[in-house]
């Protein structure tokens, strides 16, 4: 795996001979919640997957605003870096929801796209932690081990170690000059989250759509929906999955994912 800057996005690129994939994160994460996937389709894929910009080892905006059209051109600029006409996009939770766009945008760059465990409204009744933090800084710690005490999935729900989660929050945190903090900018909180529902129709690309099954971020009513209304999706619900999937289930993910692709046109 070969780590790269193509200009403000980084991008991870684990090589190979099979159909390129690009894969995207969900808010406040970064590439690493694909580490335990890729390895599991071998050859099958060219996987690559980027940090948006303001999270991980990618460039924040200078002036602190972030939009779905700046994570849409991202994905743009890692397309255009790795030399791809025609490639398969996956994105988790926010950047399921940038990738759902990015086909709509560009269906003739894409060979499909697949779109795990997103949120498709806000619902106002129950604000997430990440909005109740959008109105305070950025936060700094003395040491590596007091922001690492901090760090939380948002949903909290995962079967994965809690080492292994611990050694995630790792990848997400950096020192500088006055103390430890996250990677992931916390102006990026105020991004605009409209309801996805008028857009879904327009996507005319292969779609499959992903769903945890123990999900609290998309219930099986909006999921059966969301299939629904992008016209010839499949849905595919994994058993005993909670919102982060690509941590909880990589293996039934990964093997999802390879089916769906097994089933595009060259």
């Amino acid at each position: 795996m070969t780590e790269f800057q193509a200009g403000p996005v980084h991008l991870r690129d684990w090589g190979g001979p099979g159909l390129p994939i690009l894969l995207t994160h969900g808010m406040a994460a970064h590439s690493h919640w694909w580490d335990e996937v890729v390895p599991l389709w071998g050859d099958r894929f060219r996987a690559v997957a980027l940090d948006f910009r303001g999270h991980g080892d990618s460039d924040r905006s200078p002036d602190g605003v972030y939009s779905a059209d700046l994570w849409i051109e991202d994905i743009e600029t890692a397309r255009r870096a790795l030399g791809w006409e025609r490639f398969i996009l996956c994105g988790h939770s926010m950047g399921a929801r940038i990738a759902l766009s990015y086909a709509q945008r560009h269906p003739r760059r894409l060979r499909g796209v697949a779109a795990v465990d997103f949120l498709p409204e806000i619902h106002r009744d129950r604000p997430s932690r990440f909005q109740r933090a959008s109105s305070r800084p950025q936060p700094v710690y003395r040491d590596e081990d007091g922001i690492l005490a901090r760090f939380r999935l948002e949903p909290g729900g995962t079967t994965m170690a809690p080492e292994k989660v611990r050694a995630l929050g790792r990848e997400g945190v950096r020192r500088g000059a006055e103390g430890w903090t996250w990677k992931f900018d916390w102006r990026c909180l105020s991004l605009p989250y409209p309801p996805i529902w008028p857009q879904l129709p327009q996507i005319k690309v292969p779609t499959l759509m992903v769903r945890g099954e123990l999900s609290v971020v998309i219930g099986a009513a909006d999921f059966e929906r969301v299939t629904r209304e992008v016209p010839g999706a499949r849905g595919v619900t994994i058993p005993g999955a909670h919102h982060h999937v690509p941590l909880d289930a990589p293996r039934e993910l990964a093997a999802a994912v390879e089916s769906f692709a097994a089933s595009l046109p060259a």
